[in-house]
């Protein structure tokens, strides 16, 4: 079964995306907190999918792998969501006294 174009492109560029990062890894310019966050296994899925969203006909697959990526992620987004509701109601308040300026600027 041939490869169809669009098949190419997006492991095209997948391969292209992390040979790049790699070659940066090794010549040392990536800074060391972004090293440690790009070369994480976890993340791979992520970037492939979010790749494939862009560059394939069949958002199927993107999507796949970025659920991957999520159920590889699930402990850490529990633990930047945790303390979440602290910000609902600045936040709310934020957008409400945003909505009342710009809708009466629109009168």
């Amino acid at each position: 079964m041939p490869i169809q174009k669009d098949n190419k492109l997006a492991w095209g560029i997948t391969l292209l995306v992390f040979g790049v990062i790699f070659l940066l890894k090794q010549v040392n310019i990536l800074p060391p907190h972004l090293n440690e966050l790009i070369f994480d296994y976890k993340n791979y899925p992520l970037i492939m999918g979010i790749i494939f969203l862009l560059a394939h006909k069949n958002k199927n697959i993107g999507l796949v792998l970025i659920a991957i990526g999520v159920l590889f992620r699930i402990s850490d987004i529990i633990r930047w969501t945790r303390h979440i509701s602290d910000f609902i109601w600045p936040v709310l308040l934020i957008a409400a006294g945003t909505i009342l300026i710009l809708g009466r600027k629109g009168k």
